[in-house]
């Protein structure tokens, strides 16, 4: 059985993401840090990682990984990301959060500012420490129902996280987007421009273009690059594949 390497620890949204989908067809291991993650990924492991929240946008870490390591995207699945606060407000001084968990939940947290805010290392551990004069705050799917607890306070309704799947190969599946990264050679006036002109040339719309820095060379930037390939057509993307290494370094992460 192929393993999966993803963000632990149990309980987390990348082990919620990974159990629905991958629970029946891969054996499910964890790693502390997302650099950690990569360092797995061969022919016998794929990895787990999550790319985007719909909130807090692209997750800086898994693009440099995906810029420095080998690897292609070959499907994205979406979980839906709501927190629940477990534990008697009524008798609680502490709440216990997880750091990233607190950043989607501030405006709760405003409105319960008589409480000392702790931080955990994970939303695992913010859940041992509920008792009578402390609560915490977890991903709804962590509570237990026995357990007074208020459910969707986090600050946004519509917030949700894209987690991407990679293997060392490219898929085979049906595909409605691609990714790369696009590193100049030099840095000059209009360089932006004359990227973006390429794919308006070949009539590729783009998702998301962000600039993460060269840690090489300084003052150089890769560009991360989404195209939504749903309006376009597939021999486009051949094309400006082919056109683009011809002026630039051209990593292709994979069509899913």
């Amino acid at each position: 059985m192929t393993t999966l390497v993803t963000l632990g620890p149990q309980g987390s949204f990348s082990d919620l993401c990974a159990k629905t989908h991958f629970n029946d067809t891969h054996h499910i291991q964890y790693e502390k840090s997302i650099n950690n993650i990569f360092d797995h990924l061969s022919n016998t492991i794929d990895l787990l990682i999550p790319l985007e929240n719909s909130t807090d946008g692209y997750v800086y870490q898994t693009l440099d990984g995906l810029i420095s390591k080998q690897g292609y995207i070959v499907k994205t699945f979406t979980i839906p990301i709501h927190f629940s606060c477990v534990g008697n407000l009524k008798t609680a001084k502490k709440i216990y959060a997880q750091f990233v968990t607190q950043q989607q939940c501030q405006i709760f947290l405003k409105n319960h500012v008589h409480l000392d805010i702790i931080t955990t290392s994970s939303n695992s551990e913010s859940m041992t420490y509920v008792h009578e004069d402390a609560v915490a705050i977890v991903p709804m799917h962590m509570v237990e129902k026995t357990l007074p607890h208020m459910n969707h306070i986090e600050d946004y309704a519509y917030n949700e996280t894209r987690f991407a799947w990679i293997q060392m190969n490219q898929g085979n599946l049906a595909y409605e987007k691609a990714s790369l990264i696009i590193t100049p050679h030099v840095d000059r006036p209009g360089l932006l421009y004359d990227i973006l002109g390429q794919f308006q040339k070949y009539h590729i719309n783009l998702s998301a273009i962000l600039s993460r820095p060269n840690k090489k060379i300084e003052k150089k930037y890769h560009f991360y690059i989404e195209i939504d390939l749903s309006s376009s057509s597939k021999d486009a993307l051949e094309h400006i594949l082919i056109h683009m290494t011809s002026m630039f370094d051209v990593r292709f992460l994979g069509h899913y």
